[in-house]
């Protein structure tokens, strides 16, 4: 379900504008989050299979993002939610200690994210 939040004037409502906002940091914060996974995993052979990886997950990055642009509160509620519980979750086994050495880099993505995504899907401030 599309969301035509617009205005009289074509221009984009203050609503859109969380949607198209959402959607861009979507974006940002999963290349930042495979780009730190890359730099603190350690070195191996890059071959066909990984690029070929790591294409597929971009191509699905992006094409989330541009249905979050468009709109789509469903979606956009539904990804929130995931990102909430990666957050807790990547919360707690840094707590426990036996952690993947970026993970206190990666929750400020995962809250960036759900914060972003919670603000369109539910109109937070």
């Amino acid at each position: 379900m599309d969301i035509d939040l617009g205005d009289a004037e074509g221009g984009l409502g203050p609503r859109q504008k969380k949607f198209r906002l959402a959607g861009y940091g979507f974006l940002f914060f999963n290349l930042l989050y495979l780009l730190l996974a890359r730099i603190f995993l350690p070195p191996f052979h890059i071959g066909l299979s990984a690029i070929l990886s790591v294409v597929a997950v971009m191509a699905v990055v992006v094409l989330l993002s541009v249905y979050i642009c468009r709109g789509r509160k469903r979606l956009v509620q539904v990804l929130a939610l995931i990102y909430g519980a990666r957050a807790l979750l990547a919360g707690y086994t840094l707590i426990g200690g036996e952690t993947f050495m970026a993970v206190p880099y990666f929750i400020p993505c995962l809250l960036a994210t759900f914060y972003l995504l919670g603000r369109a899907g539910w109109d937070w401030p």
